[in-house]
């Protein structure tokens, strides 16, 4: 037994230096990720009405009064998207099947025991990632894109009495842009066009639980939009004398400048509710709205550019119209206790994608969403959980037919199909 807990803390300790080291998230399409605590994500993500774990921190803080001792997870989660495109003409173009991994970690703890509680936490609630073939047909608007997010939260909760609990938080938002694509030079051959920026910007929450009795609980999570100006540098690279003699106009075979871009992460209000009917069972059900209709265009500044000719060059396509609209996902999880240390979970979560076919690109090749998920749960002792999920997202095929960045050369209409594989685990230890 001794090795065996040896094991156990060999890969808790792992699992915290990568969390140290190597925080990002990655998916496909629109950039909100709702992947942290296996448990969750095994009942669909549908855990704002229950909250009775450490990612509570996350999911609905208000839950946190639940936990009347010291409880800690950690967890990894492996995301790999997959998209297919089929041009009017029938070519198709894969984008790389890159594997993105990110991990989360949550603390809570009682202050005042029956009253007043913390709790610490870190994941990713954004993030994407996408890698197309550098001679593609997507290359004029993206070759390869990536928004690495690190999300750190302190909530505090308050119960009020043994049916309701309120809770408050801030979470602060370390973001990391890149953005990469082909530079059309006419006859000549491409050059290169880089953007990395970063920011860091402060957002809250605010959530309460709800507890009409053993076997019907409410939660209700508001989280605020956190506005991020990204400050960086734009890279042209393999400029040449063609037809628009980019080496001229910037002065080299290269160039660099500060660009800035401006992003709000959208604001979401989740509605859940988690019905016990037996000791056996529980079903849970969460409505989440998501306001992504601030996002009405892409802009990029450059401070330093103050050539008339480069600002003309660097203004095309600029700004890009996005005309993102609000949306809806809802999703339903249920568990069944096989017996006191084992757990089965199922769930299913349906997205809408807040973006329209005219302004649909490569750069966020989104679309709605199915997907089924599947979980375990077991207790290794009395004080250890280890939880197992997956996740089968299907992404509804698009047909896009639109002249999103036709000007820069670039023909996205066609056919795009996705899917997403994403598999998950989570250790829990109570103190």
């Amino acid at each position: 037994m001794s090795s065996f807990r040896t094991i156990i803390v060999a890969v808790c300790a792992f699992l915290m230096v990568i969390l140290c080291q190597n925080a990002f998230a990655g998916d496909n399409g629109v950039i909100k990720l709702e992947l942290p605590d296996a448990a969750a994500v095994g009942m669909g993500g549908a855990f704002t009405g229950e909250a009775d774990r450490p990612s509570a921190v996350y999911y609905n803080p208000a839950g946190i009064v639940q936990m009347d001792s010291i409880e800690t997870s950690v967890g990894l989660t492996l995301v790999q998207p997959q998209i297919e495109y089929k041009s009017l003409t029938g070519d198709t173009s894969d984008m790389k099947r890159d594997n993105y991994i990110f991990p989360d970690f949550f603390v809570t703890t009682p202050v005042v025991k029956g009253k007043f509680y913390v709790g610490l936490g870190e994941d990713s609630n954004f993030g994407s990632g996408n890698d197309w073939a550098a001679n593609s047909f997507s290359r004029y608007d993206t070759v390869k894109d990536s928004v690495e997010n690190k999300d750190f939260m302190l909530v505090a909760a308050y119960k009020i009495n043994e049916q309701w609990s309120v809770a408050a938080g801030a979470t602060d938002d370390d973001s990391k842009f890149e953005h990469d694509q082909a530079l059309y030079q006419g006859a000549g051959a491409d050059g290169d066009a880089l953007f990395k920026a970063n920011d860091n910007a402060w957002g809250f929450n605010l959530a309460t639980m709800f507890k009409l009795n053993e076997q019907n609980q409410f939660g209700l999570d508001y989280k605020s939009p956190i506005h991020h100006t990204y400050d960086g540098s734009l890279y042209l690279n393999n400029l040449n004398h063609s037809n628009n003699d980019y080496q001229s106009i910037f002065g080299g075979t290269s160039f660099s400048t500060e660009a800035v871009q401006k992003f709000t992460m959208p604001q979401s209000v989740t509605l859940g509710y988690s019905l016990k009917p037996t000791n056996k069972w529980t079903v849970n059900f969460d409505l989440e709205w998501t306001d992504w209709s601030q996002y009405k265009q892409q802009t990029t500044f450059y401070p330093n550019v103050t050539n008339a000719t480069q600002l003309s060059v660097l203004g095309t396509g600029n700004p890009q119209a996005r005309d993102w609209t609000s949306v809806w996902s809802e999703s339903l999880g249920v568990q069944y206790s096989v017996n006191d240390r084992l757990r089965l979970r199922t769930g299913y979560e349906h997205h809408q994608t807040p973006i329209s076919k005219g302004t649909f690109d490569t750069e966020f090749p989104d679309s709605d969403s199915n997907a089924i998920t599947a979980g375990v749960g077991y207790d290794i002792t009395s004080r250890l959980t280890i939880d197992i999920a997956y996740v089968a997202d299907f992404y509804q095929s698009r047909n896009i037919g639109n002249t999103v960045d036709n000007n820069l050369g670039a023909f996205l209409s066609g056919k795009y199909r996705a899917f997403v594989n994403v598999g998950t685990m989570s250790l829990t230890y109570k103190f």
